[in-house]
Parts: structure tokens; sequence; C-alpha cells
């Protein structure tokens, strides 16, 4: 079946959320908050702090309130691309992974040293970092350093991976290696060694900066969210592209217009009054995205719960009782279960060791047939991930390659009053849906009185930022905002009370 995709942005001044949809359904979901940047991608001067010989490790200051962790032997599998490019790792074959890197001088605390970021703090633990740095392009992956020529393997027509070859050893220089990426298929050879020129001269840019730049202190910032998704995601098969932002669409506009001209009327504005997440159904998926339990359109569930160690996904028959026999309708109801797996680890961004646990199956061809299902669902998943065997449990244990942070830790934060055992919305998301809110109502609240009740645990985690964003807003509506602070106020919820012309109108 013919999959047809397209991209709904929705940009404000505090956040930019970016949806994916195939078929109409929202498969992936990008999130960037002004409060919370991703540091990934991004190339530090550092300084370290504090050598641990014992775990061939040190701790490198960037300038941050926490210090990185650097591995001082890394494997360069483990850190090739950031971010929405990453699943380009996942996509070499054994053979086209590079060969292990010249050996790096060994460090001594307080020397300085150029460190990218690999992933974001969690927690109480800093970003970690890599000495070994790569820089994704629109069709290329580079990697100053090591003398290699990879090529995605999902490039699969001999001829194709050959010529690619070629033609990017024939104009790479020696210490420089670049990883074709899938986007290079088809594409003229000018564009492709302009991307190797892009790529070498932005290299050249980020040593000459790093010469200049007191250590700890940032010396490259990688693209914002939106600069990403043009680069990584905006490709041939997505039909549409809409943002709601005037200012977004015309970036978006002026980049497809200069790069792929044709393209140009995928582009669009969107500009009615109803919030253009809800508007494509996608808030509803959002908030549905969050709950451990998805049905099945015939009556059967799947449940998801993700844990420290592993994921795991529970298949049941539910309310699906079949038409011929218990075989068939197990079977029926596996095969059904299958691409709403997939999607739901694309869409809630879970990685790692995932463990499905299908209905028993009696029948050997029934196993294999869910299997091979599995298999070829999984293509469509743009980070990698690999299925093994189904057991005699009727278990499927599968990885799949971590991209940051799962959508439960970036909308979610620990319970301190269950130590543990549950989560409810972060302080950010809290303020964040109390924005949109605000957002909907837009020229109605006009000379209005706007009433926000928070708890003060709530109102002390909030940025000033977030803040000083959301009463902007208030203000160019026109409306008038008060802060209420009371202990006997929701915890994890903003409460918003509107006057409007003499009626009082609630929202949580």
């Amino acid at each position: 079946m013919e999959v047809r995709k397209s991209l709904v942005v929705n940009s404000t001044p505090l956040e930019t959320r970016i949806a994916l949809l195939e078929n109409g359904q929202l498969c992936e979901l990008f999130l960037e908050r002004t409060m919370n940047k991703s540091q990934v991608g991004d190339v530090y001067k550092g300084r370290v702090a504090k050598l641990l010989p014992g775990m061939q490790s040190a701790f490198v200051g960037i300038g941050g309130a926490k210090d990185g962790f650097l591995y001082l032997d890394d494997p360069v599998a483990q850190r090739l691309g950031t971010d929405l490019s990453a699943e380009e790792e996942g996509e070499e074959a054994a053979e086209d992974l590079p060969p292990p890197p010249p050996p790096l001088p060994p460090l001594k605390e307080g020397e300085e040293t150029l460190v990218q970021v690999v992933k974001d703090p969690i927690g109480s633990k800093g970003p970690r970092l890599s000495r070994h740095l790569s820089f994704p392009g629109r069709f290329l992956v580079f990697m100053p350093g090591i003398d290699h020529i990879g090529i995605s393997r999902k490039i699969t027509d001999p001829e194709e991976r050959e010529r690619l070859r070629e033609l990017i050893r024939s104009h790479a220089q020696p210490g420089e290696g670049f990883i074709v990426r899938t986007a290079a298929i088809g594409e003229k050879d000018e564009d492709l060694v302009g991307d190797v020129a892009f790529l070498r001269q932005a290299w050249q840019e980020i040593q000459a900066k790093a010469e200049t730049v007191p250590a700890p202190g940032l010396v490259w910032h990688d693209l914002r969210l939106l600069q990403k998704v043009l680069r990584d995601i905006f490709r041939e098969e997505v039909s549409s592209f809409w943002v709601d932002d005037p200012d977004a669409y015309r970036e978006v506009l002026a980049f497809v217009e200069k790069l792929h001209p044709e393209w140009a009327n995928r582009v669009k504005h969107f500009t009615s009054d109803l919030p253009i997440f809800e508007a494509f159904g996608i808030e509803v998926e959002i908030e549905a995205a969050r709950q451990p339990k998805v049905f099945l359109k015939h009556g059967g569930s799947i449940v998801l719960n993700q844990t420290e160690a592993l994921v795991s996904v529970d298949v049941n028959t539910g309310k699906f009782v079949g038409k011929k026999d218990l075989e068939e309708t197990v079977y029926l109801t596996n095969l059904e279960a299958i691409p709403e797996i997939v999607r739901q680890l694309r869409l809630r961004n879970l990685g790692g060791i995932v463990v499905i646990d299908f209905i028993d199956m009696v029948d050997s061809a029934h196993r294999d047939e869910v299997l091979a299902r599995l298999q070829e669902e999984l293509k469509r998943d743009r980070n990698h991930a690999r299925a093994g065997g189904i057991s005699e449990f009727g278990l499927v244990e599968l990885t799949r390659k971590r991209t940051g942070p799962s959508l439960e830790r970036q909308l979610t934060q620990p319970c301190p009053a269950c130590n543990g055992t549950g989560r409810h919305p972060s302080p950010e998301t809290s303020l964040l849906k109390a924005y949109r809110e605000l957002v909907r109502q837009g020229e109605r609240l006009s000379g209005a009185d706007v009433r926000l009740t928070l708890h003060p645990d709530l109102s002390g985690a909030l940025h000033q930022e977030a803040r000083e964003g959301l009463m902007q807003l208030a203000r160019l509506l026109g409306a008038r905002v008060q802060w209420i602070e009371r202990q006997d106020a929701p915890r994890h919820a903003v409460v918003m009370d509107v006057q409007l012309s003499g009626q009082n109108s609630a929202t949580a």
C-alpha cells in the first residue's frame, strides 16, 4: 500500500512541534523547547575536570551546570550522526562501518579538548561527549580524521552503491571520512560533490573558531529542529508541508525554492483560527500516546511499558472473538497488532531492547508469517531496528536505535509523591498547555482578565523564559494576566480562569 506522508509544524516562541503523518496517522513527533534546547551535535572547547583511569573516561567541563562524560576510547559506531540524522548510523552494513579511528592523544586534567555532545543530560547525569566529531549534511555524514567511505545499506542497487562510493572517494581528501546517506540515491554528481565541499568548509570554520574561543565555550551550534527536518525528512515522498507560523512558513518556502523549486507547491501556510494540531487530530494522538494501552480496530489491544532495562509490549485479543477458531483469532490479532506496535515505537521514540509478547500460536506457519510481517513493517522505521525469532512462548526480542529521550520522558517527569512509580506532566508541559489555550482563544481575549492559578512548587519550577513568553502572548492578545499561587491548587497543572464580557470560563 502506498504511504502518503505529510509534515505539520506548530511553531511558537516557546516551542516548535513537528509531526510526521503517514496516511493521516501520527507516526513521529519532534519537539524543541526554547527553555530546554537539545545540545546534541553541538561542538565545545572543553576543559578536562577529572580523569577516571579505571573507567577509561573523564569528566569535561563545557560551560554548563554539569560536566560532560567522555569515554576516552569511545567506539565510532556508537556516536555517528546526530539527533534526527541518527538513523543513518544503523543503516550501515557491518562491512561499511568505519575502521577504528587513529588513537587520540591521552588527556591530562586541566587540558583543553574539542568535544561534541552525543547525548543530552538525563537526570543527575551530564551530557555524553565524544572527541570523534561528525557532521551530517543533506546527502553525506562527514567524519574528520577517519579515512573511510561508507554507503547506507538502504541503498541496495549495486551499481548505485559503486557510483556513489567512487564519486565520494575521488573527492575526499586524506583524513576525511564520509557516509553516503539514503537521500543521495539518484542525486546529481555536482550536488553530492557540493555537499562534500560544504561540509569541508564548515569543518574548517569550526577549527578556526576553536582557536579563538576560550575554554569552556561553545564553538559550533547544530541546526535547529525545523532546519533538521528540512534537511533530513522533507523528501520526494512527502506530499505536503503545513506550517502555522508565518516566519517559519517563509523559512521553509525559501529553503525549498532554493533547493527543490518543483516542490514549492507542497509547502502550505495554515491560516485557520483552529490550532493546527487540533485541525489535523494530532493533539488527541499525543495525549493517547501517553497512555500504556492502545486499542486495535477489531477489539484487540496492545499495552506498552517503558522500564529502565527494556520496553515491553503485550498483545491481547480483548473484545475480538474472531469467526472460525481460537488459532485463527489469535493469528489475526497478532497480525493486526504489528503495524500499530511499530507506529507506537516510532511515535513514543522507544529504543533499546524491546520485547513483544505475542499471543501464543500453535501453527508454525502462522508464527513465521507474523515474524515476516513484523520485519517488513520495521522497514518503515527510519531508526534501525532488528527483530529476532519468535520463541516457543510467543516472545520476540528486537533492538531499536535510540535517538534521544522517549516522548514520555520529554513531556513528563517522575512523580515525587509515589517514589518513582508514576509520572506527571513536567512544569514546561503544563505551562505550554496554558499557552496553547491562550492561542486557541485568540482575539476573544482582547480586554479580558486571565487568572492563572498554580501550586507554589509548580510556579517555582517554571523557567523565567517560559513565564515571559506567556505574558508576552497575553499582552499581544490584549489580555490582563494575574498569577495566583495557592497551596490547594493542582500540583501539576495550570488552572486558567478567563473573564470574558462578564462571563467566566475555566480551563485547566
